[in-house]
């Protein structure tokens, strides 16, 4: 296996280990300053069995990804997800949709501009939030992080 190939192997191996510990992390901060926002949507309609306990319907944003270039391009894409909520707690997906922000319909587009205007709010409070926290490092050589076995030539 070339060099390239097994440090690509290990980085997937790193990236993938360490999703659920961000995960844990986000999802503590988050907490502190209060949940997710949900929209409660009432009763879910009965279902036949195997699922006959009575549910509530709750709908969420459950991703929101923004991928900005330096050249001014954006694409602003989110996901919707509905749950069934029981009364213990314990959440069931029933529905997940992927929207987009690129070319709404005409009856969303006023909706749309006032969303992208308050993302861009956001992300300037993104950067302040990295001035304070730190500046982004730049990305190391794989000779210079000692994985893989790689050697400068």
């Amino acid at each position: 296996m070339r060099n390239s190939t097994r440090f690509k192997a290990l980085l997937s191996a790193v990236a993938l280990s360490a999703l659920p510990i961000l995960y844990v992390v986000g999802a503590s901060s988050a907490g502190e300053l209060g949940s997710a926002v949900m929209e409660r949507l009432g009763p879910v309609v009965a279902t036949p069995e195997p699922s006959p306990e009575p549910e509530e319907r709750v709908r969420l944003i459950s991703s929101l990804t923004i991928q900005n270039k330096p050249t001014g391009e954006s694409i602003i894409t989110f996901e919707a997800a509905d749950f069934g909520e029981k009364k213990n707690d314990q959440y069931r997906v029933i529905a997940i949709e992927q929207y987009s922000l690129i070319e709404p319909k005409a009856e969303v587009r006023q909706l749309r501009d006032d969303i992208v205007t308050k993302i861009r709010d956001l992300e300037r409070d993104l950067l302040e939030y990295v001035e304070i926290v730190g500046p982004p490092r730049a990305p190391q050589k794989i000779f210079e992080t000692g994985m893989g076995g790689a050697s400068q030539y």
